[in-house]
């Protein structure tokens, strides 16, 4: 049986753009939902419900960071750009999969783990050299 851990936002993931914090914070929160939606009997709709929020995610959230790195010099910009083009690659991965299979709970087990380590080590690894880029603009 699968049990999804419960992810929390940290001081640690803070790239020092409160606005992007708060995006973070959001799509972890977000995974957490799915977590708990497959710990207490999912549902396969929550899987199309991923996609879509993930999708805007993407297009929305991406942008805004990717211009925010851009904007104070961040040297990671490009590190950043590459990793959020293989993010968008997952979900049309993933896309594929639900559209050809239905929305089986191994597809959101998959999802779910697979997506949230990507996010959470995206945050820590890549995100987060913006902090010293906004430091030294302040």
């Amino acid at each position: 049986m699968y049990n999804p851990k419960t992810l929390n936002w940290s001081e640690e993931m803070g790239t020092g753009d409160p606005e992007i914090d708060a995006q973070h914070s959001y799509l972890i929160n977000f995974f957490n939902e799915l977590g708990e939606s497959i710990r207490k009997g999912y549902a396969p709709e929550d899987i199309e419900k991923v996609l879509k929020i993930m999708r805007f995610y993407a297009e929305w959230h991406f942008e805004k960071e990717e211009n925010c790195m851009e904007r104070h010099h961040c040297p990671a910009a490009k590190i950043n750009q590459n990793a959020h083009a293989v993010f968008i690659q997952k979900l049309n991965t993933y896309q594929k999969e639900y559209e050809q299979s239905g929305g089986s709970v191994e597809l959101a087990i998959k999802i779910h783990e697979n997506l949230t380590e990507w996010i959470v080590n995206h945050i820590l690894v890549v995100d987060t050299q913006l902090r010293p880029c906004i430091a030294d603009e302040k």
